[in-house]
């Protein structure tokens, strides 16, 4: 008896949730954002600055490759400039992460069917909708990175 009622327990799929807690989904996406702009930010900076360079009146580019635009980014400006920029990138990415994922989360919660499965289509539903609104939040914070980064390289070449 007790054997029948632990397997018919276990055929249940679980309930979904009851209530949607958004707090920390907002703190753990914020988390993500920080973390992920410290990783990748150098990176980011060097694509930046090889989509920017000068060509010289030769046909000569400033960078030769992605490496070497690390190189003389980093001999010219040193460690912390890697991260020129990533200041106003933390402050404005970090939102942008934690309303794209607390979204996407919050999207799924209310998409889920009464007995708990998420269909494919309503997660690509909730995913898309999570990035409609990262993409409003966005736009305006990447223009304004591009800038900041590109700021050393505009002042070089007038300098020049």
């Amino acid at each position: 008896m007790l054997a029948a009622m632990v397997v018919k327990a276990a055929d249940k799929p679980p309930e979904p949730p009851k209530q949607f807690a958004l707090l920390p989904k907002i703190i753990n996406g914020g988390i993500a954002g920080i973390i992920g702009v410290s990783v990748v930010f150098p990176l980011d900076l060097v694509k930046t600055r090889l989509q920017n360079q000068t060509v010289g009146p030769n046909g000569e580019k400033q960078y030769k490759s992605m490496l070497d635009c690390f190189r003389k980014t980093y001999a010219a400006e040193g460690y912390f400039g890697m991260y020129r920029g990533s200041g106003v990138n933390i402050l404005l990415i970090t939102p942008e992460k934690a309303i794209k994922l607390a979204c996407n989360d919050m999207f799924r919660h209310y998409l889920t069917l009464k007995d708990g499965t998420l269909p494919i289509p309503r997660q690509m539903l909730a995913g898309g909708m999570a990035g409609a609104c990262q993409i409003v939040v966005t736009t305006p914070m990447e223009l304004l990175k591009i800038q900041m980064q590109d700021a050393v390289t505009m002042v070089m070449t007038c300098l020049t």
